[in-house]
């Protein structure tokens, strides 16, 4: 994939500019056909993985593969496997960088209710009168009202709060058994800062895909670039 990662809207370029020249890459192409159905994420890290390494036996996630790919790749600076530190550090800051310090830019140079609502989450937007029934000058203050509100909250937000809710949700998740999704439904746990999502499994014996991402933070991302900014992690248990 090169030295960065891409939006869902490069890699659809690259691959109709390579189209148009006659050339092709396989492993391009199913990166992007697996993409193309949910652009606000991109695939599964360990899908990709599983195109081109042997990690998994019997249809079944080896770690002990994994583990030794990711010995082999730190020794070249590189990393495969991230820790929960990890997770907590870049949601970190990514609340620092995506959320809190444009918001704080963003009410500074008095942008207008609908610019600062991008900031909020469904919580934020429960605060807000409807404009037939007050007016739009009392929605844009009331806007305005919630948004610094939220600026103040979103600046008490420490490394250590997010690992440690970051610990707890997971902790919540597998005490409760919840451990797969059925082939009926999904389920989603939003807390304070983290979302964790299991998608359903495609089959009785396939494990669910559990995904770790912060939990607000997409209405300030423009459409295309949730692959590349908005950081998330799937998860798997280790022994």
């Amino acid at each position: 994939m090169g030295d960065r990662e891409y939006s869902w809207k490069e890699a659809q370029e690259i691959l109709i500019d390579m189209d148009e020249r006659g050339t092709t890459d396989e492993f391009f192409q199913s990166h992007f056909l697996a993409w193309r159905d949910h652009p606000e994420y991109p695939p599964a890290y360990l899908y990709l993985l599983r195109l081109i390494l042997p990690i998994y036996e019997n249809g079944k996630l080896d770690l002990g593969k994994l583990m030794q790919l990711d010995k082999e790749a730190r020794s070249r600076h590189q990393r495969i496997v991230f820790g929960l530190e990890d997770a907590a550090s870049d949601f970190y800051d990514f609340y620092a960088k995506v959320i809190t310090q444009p918001l704080e830019r963003d009410l500074e140079r008095g942008a207008s209710g609908r610019t600062l609502s991008n900031y909020f989450e469904f919580e934020e937007h429960g605060q807000i009168p409807a404009a037939r029934a007050v007016g739009l000058d009392t929605v844009e203050k009331a806007v305005h009202k919630v948004a610094v509100e939220l600026l103040s909250q979103l600046q008490k937000i420490t490394l250590d709060k997010i690992l440690s809710d970051i610990k707890i949700t997971l902790d919540q998740h597998y005490d409760r058994g919840m451990t797969e999704a059925t082939l009926e439904r999904t389920y989603i746990q939003t807390s304070e800062f983290v979302r964790l999502m299991i998608q359903r499994s495609s089959g009785p014996s396939d494990p669910a895909t559990v995904i770790l991402c912060p939990a607000r933070g997409h209405g300030v991302i423009r459409e295309g670039y949730e692959g590349v900014f908005y950081p998330t992690y799937y998860v798997q248990e280790t022994p």
